[in-house]
């Protein structure tokens, strides 16, 4: 696989209920290439991508789809039934994270999160929950913050307004983007406090 050239920083955009319209609209001018995890694509049509490992994700929202993303997931089943694009990913890990995996597998250096609350104390998701009750849950997000801290922390951003990831350098979207934008360079990042 050949890494993507405009890949040098991507943006990976989860469902929890901290993310916005106005924060998809900031990823959107800044021309970063862009991740939409499950519904975020709703708020962000001008991803490129749009993934989900749950099969029953895809069965309930392929027919919603209505921008011209690419599709990819991590489950065999899925990308047959619904001619998805394959990622080969091993172990169960929420789509969120494998999103970021993606990015990293497609050649990205740095990745932003936004919407990664990994907290269920401020509701679900941005869109509410899913009708199969497959949401999240305090037991859940514990086990998914164990699974963020074995991503390589220096090539990660979390720019979300809300996380209970502490895993992570924290940096303001606007910074994160601007920083995106102009180049990286050698300067260190400045590490908010994390909200969770």
């Amino acid at each position: 696989m050949s890494p993507r050239p405009n890949w040098e920083t991507v943006v990976c955009i989860a469902s929890g209920p901290s993310l916005t319209k106005a924060d998809c609209d900031l990823v959107e001018a800044s021309g970063l290439p862009a991740i939409a995890v499950n519904n975020s694509w709703q708020l962000a049509p001008f991803a490129q991508v749009i993934y989900a490992g749950d099969s029953d994700w895809w069965s309930q929202h392929i027919r919603e789809i209505d921008i011209p993303a690419e599709r990819w997931t991590c489950n065999k089943g899925a990308a047959r039934w619904y001619r998805l694009n394959y990622h080969p990913a091993v172990g169960y890990w929420n789509s969120g994270l494998r999103a970021v995996q993606f990015a990293l597998w497609q050649g990205a250096h740095r990745v932003i999160l936004l919407g990664y609350d990994c907290s269920v104390e401020h509701g679900t998701h941005w869109h509410g929950d899913h009708p199969n009750g497959n949401n999240p849950t305090p037991a859940k997000c514990r086990e998914w913050i164990k699974q963020f801290e074995k991503l390589p922390r220096g090539q990660i951003i979390n720019s979300s307004r809300r996380s209970a990831l502490t895993c992570f350098d924290r940096l303001s979207l606007e910074d994160s983007l601007s920083r995106a934008c102009r180049g990286w360079g050698t300067a260190s990042i400045n590490v908010l406090s994390s909200d969770s």
